[in-house]
């Protein structure tokens, strides 16, 4: 019995600082594996009264849908180079969901009207080169 619970005890504890010492640039909230659905969550969390980002939904006919809406631009292989957001009128939270964008290098908010800081995310956004 004494061997059942040491084995059970080492078990936990390694189990335990696994997850504790887990490589710390890796998202904390679950990201989604399309960039569609990751700017739809951003987009989730964005106050739009000028219904700028109205073309930004997911159609089922195309894989890469999200290259046409408005202020994204992506690259030959379909990934979110750029998002373009200045102008806009748009209010709300700069979603942690951003940092699933893992192609962005230019990221363009100016002029609207967002009052919180950016997220701390931002810090895995490593292809970011410009940001206004």
């Amino acid at each position: 019995m004494m061997k059942r619970s040491s084995l059970l005890f080492f078990y936990c504890y390694i189990g335990f600082f696994s997850l504790v010492f887990a490589d710390g640039a890796k998202p904390i909230i679950p990201m989604p594996n399309d960039e569609a659905s990751i700017l739809l969550l951003m987009k989730s969390s964005l106050v739009d009264p000028l219904n700028k980002l109205q073309d930004w939904k997911m159609a089922s006919e195309t894989r890469s849908v999200h290259c046409n809406w408005t202020g994204v631009w992506c690259n030959n292989g379909s990934f979110v180079e750029k998002l373009d957001l200045s102008n806009m009128n748009l209010s709300g939270i700069v979603s942690d969901h951003i940092q699933g964008l893992s192609s962005l290098a230019v990221l363009n908010l100016c002029n609207n009207g967002f009052e919180t800081a950016l997220p701390k995310s931002f810090a895995n956004l490593t292809s970011l080169k410009i940001i206004d």
